[in-house]
C-alpha cells in the first residue's frame, strides 16, 4: 500500500509527543529522530504536527529524509556513481534537475 501517513503520537509515558511519519515505503510509521537516534520528544500536540508537517513538504519537494527522495532519485545510487564514476549506459539519459 502506498500511502503517506503522518500524525502526533502520545508517548506511552505521558510526558510529550512523537512526530510520528509513515512514507510510501515504510510498512508502518516511524517517529522523527533526534540526536543519537532516540524519537525527538515535543511537548505539545501542535508541535508535533507541525514537525509531521515540515518533514512530510521537505519529502514532497524533493529533499531527503532518511534517504529517500520524492523527485525519483536514490541516493544510493548517487553515492556509488560519485564512487565509482559511472558514466550512462546507452538509453539511459541522466535527467536534469531543476534548481
Amino acid at each position: 500500500m502506498n500511502a503517506y501517513v503522518a500524525y502526533p503520537h502520545p508517548i506511552p509515558s505521558g510526558l510529550g509527543y512523537w512526530a510520528m511519519i509513515r512514507l510510501c515505503r515504510a510498512s508502518h510509521p516511524a517517529p522523527v529522530m533526534g540526536k543519537g537516534d532516540r524519537p525527538k520528544v515535543f511537548n505539545t500536540r501542535g508541535e508535533a504536527a507541525e514537525e509531521c508537517l515540515r518533514h512530510m513538504v521537505a519529502f514532497m519537494n524533493g529533499h531527503e529524509i532518511r534517504g529517500e527522495r520524492f523527485d525519483g532519485h536514490s541516493t544510493a545510487k548517487s553515492r556509488a556513481e560519485l564512487l565509482f564514476k559511472t558514466r550512462p549506459v546507452e538509453g539511459e539519459r541522466k535527467q536534469q534537475v531543476r534548481a
